[in-house]
């Protein structure tokens, strides 16, 4: 089936669901990123968001993760890192490699901001009915439920 809203295509044919949501999450996420800040490029701020996400991660894991070499990745993590967001340490579970950590100020950024420019997906969100916001809402934290495991 193809649903259609003014100038928007909702569904093509021959393209599987896990396409279609990709396709639909890179325009949300072209979309809705946030700009530089003065003191924080969206590249570093996505690293400090990464870290965040676990107590320490490997530089490999962040360069994967952004989708980066590891060199870049190191140069982003020296940066934040003379900067105060965050630390390298040796990893507990294994001494050979090093962990990133967030520091108190690399944990309070990260709280007080985000990858997206909150404003304008409010604005988009709000164009949707009540009902639909819910539904997506719900939706989303089934799918991120199922991507944890």
């Amino acid at each position: 089936m193809i649903r259609c809203y003014p100038g928007i295509l909702y569904y093509v044919a021959n393209q599987s669901q896990a396409e279609q949501f990709d396709r639909l999450y890179g325009r949300l996420w072209r979309a809705f990123l946030k700009a530089d800040a003065e003191d924080l490029s969206q590249h570093e701020r996505q690293l400090l968001h990464h870290v965040a996400a676990a107590n320490g991660i490997s530089l490999g894991v962040v360069a994967r993760h952004l989708g980066i070499p590891k060199s870049s990745a190191s140069e982003q993590v020296k940066s934040l890192e003379r900067r105060g967001f965050l630390v390298r340490r040796r990893d507990v579970d294994d001494e050979r490699r090093l962990s990133i950590i967030l520091t108190a100020a690399g944990v309070a950024r990260v709280k007080q901001d985000s990858v997206l420019d909150l404003i304008p997906l409010a604005a988009a969100l709000k164009k949707i009915s009540a009902d639909d916001r819910r539904a997506l809402l719900a939706a989303l934290e089934r799918l991120a439920a199922m991507a944890d495991h």
